[in-house]
């Protein structure tokens, strides 16, 4: 009897548990407002938001478990778009990303855009390009897709090691980044918070893998949009009576200018190529808002954009949220879903920007530095500002602000209540706990599935290769919660550095996998060795010995080194099998069964094993 491929249908009760969810949560903060006005401390009202919404997601981690290999490794192909959008969000900004974007945006102005502007396209990019044809192919992590494309161990092998990098790169970031929103919420040590923190990925993602990474993702991300949008509108109507501040700070924008002209903030002109973002610490505003170029050159603006595109077209977390949804239309639908969310964000953290510019120009600026407003005095208490004391008066240019809470110090400066400011905490935290589940998870499985169980991974039942699975997301994650507190480094750059050898490796060759039957298993190969060997040379240059282009920009150099490698190594090999030309004719069907299920049918029917 042939097989027969019907898609998998999604709970059709999902939209209730989630406005259940979204009710608890609510709850939380309603009654933690009652519980502020009735007088509670601070640092009870911290930790109930804190330890609440951590146990929220974890239990939906939970709630999520299975015992099915199929669910585990790719969400049994049934999560709806919007959902998988959400998650795509929240991975793609990350704690890290979205907190260095929001700081910067406030510290230097229209100069952060490169980010934004390259995960918009990058994901544009995905959908266009990578995408669709991974769904169709079905491969849990793109090391197995590789691996099959190929019909080579070796190419899976090589594959893995590549994804490995940028992937625990991430994770060691967000880490890093939710021990420190954590450290907002509550007076637990660093190391305290890491064990915290990676206990609670652990409990998230290990019951369910990516089944529990899909919906406590989703919820995170839920959280985030709260946490930022609700905030963000609340300021929009104090300054403009309207709220929605992503459309209507531009009169806001022009009196900032103003401002800022009036009070001779410098206008620093950058180099073609000078690339210097804001560090992680208290950091001093360095120019006006609405000014281009003056920390970023205009080439560095456009090389660094493209090389955040590469990276996240090619970035193998966000690529394996690809092949949980139960067809090709629906990732498309997906991705349309996290570009307009992520558009969302960025100009929401724009608005933010600008208030907060706003604010600091007509109500701090002027006032005699020994005795700030009670905002600012509150926000030196918590660590987040320092005034310079060599001014009698506080200038623009005297008040330093920390790069990474400035989100968090917006509702402390416009006087909203601590449990709005909490909020805002734990949708940082959230959105790092999102992306470094998405990191691990995937770290697992390529572990598991591409490494241990690669030789004869079908020969295996699914309780050895579950087993197998938990084991590694939960030795990996200790190793990353070491990592993480042990290595010192700026969680932005991290990620950056993630992007740059994603883009210089994964994304070259995944596209000539794709749309270039020719390229051969040996191309493959020379691909990632030379695309990964020209990102390494490129960091380590700019890092170590400070010469040639920034380490973000290594996909400039490196992804056509992976690209010429491929082509030309491939030229010189021999031409690939049918076998190996029929699975790429297959992959650009849409309909039909996946590629990745279809072959591994087939494998166990041929040795005995059944379906």
């Amino acid at each position: 009897m042939p097989h027969r491929h019907t898609p998998a249908l999604a709970n059709p009760l999902i939209g209730i548990y989630f406005g259940i969810f979204g009710a608890s949560l609510g709850a939380i903060v309603v009654l933690l407002l009652i519980f502020e006005q009735l007088g509670v401390t601070d640092r009870a009202l911290k930790a109930a938001m804190a330890f609440g919404s951590t146990a929220l997601f974890a239990a939906i981690g939970a709630g999520a478990y299975t015992g099915r290999m199929r669910e585990f490794v790719n969400a049994g192909r049934r999560v709806p778009a919007f959902y998988n959008g959400l998650s795509l969000t929240v991975a793609a900004f990350g704690g890290a990303g979205l907190t260095g974007f929001a700081g910067a945006m406030f510290l230097v102005g229209f100069d952060m855009l490169f980010l934004g502007l390259g995960i918009v396209a990058g994901l544009t990019v995905m959908v266009m390009l990578i995408a669709p044809f991974l769904r169709k192919f079905g491969a849990p992590t793109v090391p197995s897709y590789l691996g099959l494309r190929f019909d080579s161990g070796p190419v899976r092998l090589a594959a893995a090691s590549v994804a490995v990098v940028p992937l625990m790169l991430v994770l060691m970031a967000e880490i890093k980044l939710a021990v420190l929103a954590l450290a907002w919420l509550t007076p637990m040590s660093g190391g305290s918070a890491t064990v915290f923190v990676v206990g609670v990925i652990v409990a998230t993602i290990v019951p369910g893998g990516i089944r529990s990474l899909s919906w406590s993702s989703a919820a995170q991300a839920l959280t985030l949009l709260v946490a930022v949008v609700v905030p963000a509108a609340i300021a929009a109507v104090i300054e403009t009576n309207l709220p929605f501040g992503q459309l209507s700070h531009g009169p806001v924008m022009r009196a900032v200018a103003r401002a800022e002209a009036a009070q001779d903030i410098p206008l620093p002109i950058a180099g073609l190529l000078t690339f210097d973002l804001p560090g992680s610490g208290l950091q001093v505003i360095t120019g006006r808002y609405g000014t281009t170029f003056g920390t970023i050159g205009p080439l560095a603006f456009v090389l660094a954009t493209l090389s955040v595109l590469v990276g996240i077209a090619g970035s193998p977390g966000l690529l394996a949220r690809s092949v949980t949804t139960p067809t090709v239309f629906d990732t498309r639908k997906s991705i349309g879903w996290a570009v307009v969310l992520v558009a969302l964000l960025i100009t929401t953290f724009s608005a933010i920007a600008v208030f907060q510019r706003h604010y600091l120009m007509t109500e701090i600026a002027g006032q005699p530095t020994g005795s700030p407003p009670r905002a600012v005095q509150l926000l030196i208490e918590l660590g987040h500002a320092a005034i310079e004391p060599r001014q009698a008066k506080i200038a623009p240019t005297s008040l330093l602000i920390e790069r990474d809470a400035t989100l968090v110090a917006m509702p402390v400066l416009l006087g909203l209540p601590r449990v709005v400011t909490s909020l805002v905490a734990v949708g940082i935290l959230a959105a790092a706990l999102a992306a470094a589940a998405t990191s691990l998870a995937q770290l697992g499985l390529i572990l598991a599935e591409d490494v241990i169980n690669a030789p004869g991974g079908w020969r295996a039942s699914d309780l050895q290769r579950l087993m197998t699975c938990r084991a590694s997301i939960a030795l990996l994650a200790i190793a990353a919660g070491v990592a993480a507190a042990l290595a010192s480094g700026d969680p932005l750059v991290l990620v950056l550095h993630a992007l740059a050898f994603s883009g210089s490796t994964l994304f070259p060759v995944l596209v000539l996998s794709i749309w270039w039957k020719r390229l051969s298993a040996l191309g493959a190969l020379a691909g990632l060795a030379a695309g990964f060997g020209a990102a390494v040379a490129a960091v380590t240059a700019a890092d170590v010995a400070g010469v040639g282009l920034p380490a973000v920009l290594a996909p400039v150099a490196a992804a056509p080194c992976a690209v010429a490698a491929a082509m030309i190594v491939s030229s010189l090999s021999p031409v690939p099998g049918r076998h190996v030309l029929e699975i790429v004719r297959d992959m650009r069907i849409p309909g039909g069964e996946t590629v990745h299920d279809r072959e591994l049918r087939q494998a166990r029917q041929r040795s005995g094993l059944g379906t």
